[in-house]
């Protein structure tokens, strides 16, 4: 016996974790979770079904300073300033064309109590994130950033 089903398959779930990034296209979604000071950077070019999902650490790499003992090693994905232009490559690599690319950021939260000139990392994310995108002419379209909480971020890559 023969069984047909008219069940569509079932889309991918990609998960970003810290200091990551990824690209989904058609109905796939990507999704991180503890996004505390860290800043999640969405990128959707709706029109060629692909989107990116960007969950990072630190606004720069220069933030490491000379004393750094990370071993060379540095996820791409770890720096707001390293993770927008690999982030975008990547989506072009896939169809999406950068001018019509919109970005959706959360995150950037104040998890800690303590005070700095500078400002605390989560609000430094932001900033850092939102020139990055401006830098290179995305519109952010919408954010939910800052606060004393987490956040999670699921993202459609056709919605």
């Amino acid at each position: 016996m023969k069984v047909y089903t008219t069940d569509p398959p079932t889309p991918e779930r990609v998960k970003v974790g810290v200091a990551e990034y990824a690209v989904a296209e058609g109905e796939s979604t990507l999704v991180t979770s503890g996004l505390g000071s860290c800043v999640g950077i969405a990128l959707v070019d709706a029109d060629a079904g692909v989107a990116g999902l960007a969950h990072a650490m630190l606004p720069s790499i220069a933030d490491r300073g000379p004393a750094a003992t990370d071993g060379g090693n540095r996820p791409p994905g770890k720096y707001v300033d390293t993770a927008v232009p690999g982030l975008l490559d990547e989506m072009s690599d896939h169809g999406a064309v950068a001018a019509r690319i919109e970005a959706r950021l959360a995150g950037g939260s104040a998890m800690f109590d303590f005070s700095s000139s500078d400002g605390g990392v989560g609000e430094r994310n932001v900033a850092a994130a939102e020139a990055a995108l401006d830098d290179r002419d995305i519109p952010v379209v919408a954010t939910d950033v800052g606060g004393d909480y987490g956040r999670s971020v699921t993202l459609d890559a056709t919605t």
